[in-house]
């Protein structure tokens, strides 16, 4: 059986379509486990309504708010699948998501993981790329590091012993780009996993998400937070230590464009302060990501030019 964590929180708008491209899941062997992060608007009055005749396994988790992470962990340390997976509650999945995923795994895989495609209204992509490719730790960190294939989190199905033999879960104390390190972690503790390069997950970037409403103060706390939790989860990898020198300009790179795209130029430019923005080229190099490093060249030159090129652009596209 497969665990479908669904966080909840001031999602009303999008609960019933995301809820809709689970119920349609060819699989039916699943459980779904919302978890309701404090929700103040009427999210959960209506998962209730649309879930109450459909012929799924549910339940509510109730908690105080405490952020995406915190709702991820209690869902995933609650369920009772064989594997689980955190689908997102503006977003929404293809009909074959779980079906596909599932059709992969097997004993010796740690938790199979497909693209996703970024989408401007709540929908899930149409794909029929068949192709596959088996990952060690060491292929799929530098694959990571350099964004050669294309996933996040709610497109990741894990075996649950895997996370919680493991201690994986998601760092609550970081309330920005939390995915990141908690994918670094995931991959140092794997020995194999499978990769689909079909997309099946659609990521809707809506204005008033999580990340592009971020604060400068909470960007740098948790750029603070991300530095001491990668150098603490690398301690016992010291035949990485290539890989970890790049991970935190990489990150601070994709934070300063986040940062561009939502925050006002006087906040930017403490971010970009705070990240040492006019070094990440030189800290960076050898990363061999062209997009990575064109964007770090401009970062180079000032945070105004960086600033104003990031707002032009629009790298989720």
């Amino acid at each position: 059986m497969i665990s479908v964590v669904v966080p909840v929180y001031n999602v009303e708008k999008y609960i019933v379509t995301c809820l809709n491209s689970i119920v349609k899941q060819k699989e039916r062997d699943f459980e779904l486990i919302l978890v309701n992060d404090g929700s103040k608007d009427r999210s959960m009055d209506l998962a209730q309504d649309f879930l109450r005749d459909k012929d799924v396994t549910w339940k509510i988790i109730n908690k105080e708010n405490g952020g995406l992470a915190s709702a991820r962990n209690e869902g995933i340390r609650k369920a009772k699948g064989e594997y689980v997976v955190c689908i997102d509650a503006d977003d929404a999945i293809s009909e074959d998501f779980l079906s596909e995923m599932l059709k992969h795994m097997d004993k010796d895989t740690d938790f199979v993981f497909c693209n996703f495609q970024y989408t401007k209204k709540q929908e899930s992509p149409i794909d029929n790329n068949k192709e596959t490719i088996t990952f060690d730790k060491e292929n799929l960190l530098n694959a990571f590091l350099k964004r050669t294939i294309g996933f996040v989190v709610p497109s990741m199905l894990f075996r649950r012993s895997y996370l919680i033999d493991n201690d994986l879960f998601f760092d609550e104390k970081i309330r920005f780009s939390e995915d990141q390190p908690f994918i670094w972690n995931v991959i140092l503790h794997s020995t194999r996993s499978i990769y689909l390069y079909k997309k099946m997950y659609g990521y809707y970037t809506r204005e008033n998400s999580i990340m592009t409403g971020s604060s400068a103060e909470r960007i740098i706390k948790s750029h603070n937070e991300f530095k001491q939790v990668i150098r603490s989860y690398f301690a016992d990898y010291p035949e990485y230590k290539n890989i970890e020198e790049k991970i935190l300009p990489r990150w601070e790179l994709g934070a300063l464009y986040t940062c561009a795209r939502s925050l006002d130029l006087n906040d930017y430019k403490t971010a970009y302060k705070e990240m040492n923005g006019k070094t990440i080229l030189k800290r960076i190099m050898g990363i061999n990501e062209m997009k990575a490093y064109l964007l770090a060249v401009i970062c180079s030159f000032s945070s105004t030019l960086m600033y104003r090129f990031c707002r032009r652009l629009d790298l989720n596209g």
